[in-house]
């Protein structure tokens, strides 16, 4: 049976207001400086797009090939929030990646599902991430082949439509918060095998876990059903390992399945936060008069995402 999240209008607008963030770093033709980051443009179908951009400190004067992480905040939100739920940057310093933050168009993605500002103005988001990794490895001594995207919420649906669109372009990307669209199944495949890891909340009031209609968002798979794709796609066997977590008194509990024996040295990763709800994993944001659900202690996501990402540095 599909399911509609129960929450209303001014409910959804307060929910996804905060879930988002934003960094940058001190870059030539800067507008902004942030305190650990810069606010750069792009210009990209007439239109003049904004990303925030962190360069490790340890790597500003040094030539060698880093690897790229694309972060996508939530909808009504921003890359400076993301920025700052997700901690990417403290990690990016300490292992030596660059780390970006795009911001999409009215707060939103143009993720295929029909329905946000930047769906309706038929913005090509597709295209305008495409271009920022190119621009980025024109300024930047970034290894092509090492390029990742992670994204929450509306972020998470359009990393997945960016890793079935254009595969080629990336190693490996995670979805938090969010899973496949039916836009996305209907409209295309990946042309390459790319690692996938998926961090959801079985009791997400915003994002419903198993699947179904989110109120002014489409159609969705549930996760299980976008991670069996994702086994299909990359051509791996069932075989999976699990890990449980449960230290923490917080109402939910982890549980981490991963599928690594799939072709060209793919895998596919499940975070099931049994119990968990639509935050950050890590953060507990508090809304007046609303829910994100049980927020979650038991992982820190980008560290997780990140170790994921890590596995698959080698050629």
């Amino acid at each position: 049976m599909k399911r509609i999240a129960s929450y209303d209008s001014m409910t959804f607008i307060v929910t996804i207001f905060l879930l988002s963030s934003n960094c940058g770093w001190i870059l030539r033709n800067n507008l902004k400086s942030f305190k650990e980051a810069q606010l750069e443009t792009l210009d990209v179908n007439e239109k003049t797009r904004t990303y925030l951009l962190h360069v490790p400190k340890a790597q500003e004067n040094h030539s060698a090939k880093l690897p790229l992480v694309l972060v996508l905040h939530g909808r009504l939100g921003n890359g400076e929030i993301m920025m700052n739920d997700s901690g990417f940057n403290e990690i990016a310093d300490r292992e030596g990646f660059i780390v970006v933050y795009p911001n999409g168009i009215q707060k939103s993605w143009a993720d295929g599902r029909g329905a946000t500002p930047a769906d309706l103005e038929q913005i090509d988001d597709v295209q305008f991430l495409e271009k920022l990794i190119q621009h980025l490895l024109n300024l930047f001594p970034i290894a092509a082949d090492r390029v990742f995207i992670v994204g929450h919420s509306n972020g998470g649906f359009m990393t997945q439509r960016m890793l079935v669109e254009k595969s080629k372009l990336f190693k490996a990307g995670a979805s938090v918060s969010s899973q496949l669209s039916e836009f996305v199944l209907r409209k295309d495949q990946p042309t390459e095998k790319v690692s996938v890891a998926f961090l959801a909340g079985t009791e997400d009031p915003t994002v419903p876990y198993y699947g179904g209609y989110v109120r002014d968002g489409g159609e969705i798979l549930s996760v299980e059903d976008s991670v069996n794709r994702w086994l299909q796609w990359n051509s791996c066997s069932k075989a999976s390992q699990t890990k449980t977590r449960d230290d923490k008194d917080d109402a939910t509990k982890l549980e981490i399945v991963s599928y690594d024996t799939c072709k060209e040295k793919t895998s596919v990763r499940l975070y099931k936060i049994v119990g968990g709800g639509h935050n950050w994993p890590g953060r507990d944001r508090k809304i007046p008069f609303s829910s994100l659900g049980n927020p979650t202690s038991e992982l820190n996501a980008a560290e997780e995402i990140w170790q994921f990402f890590k596995t698959k540095l080698q050629p």
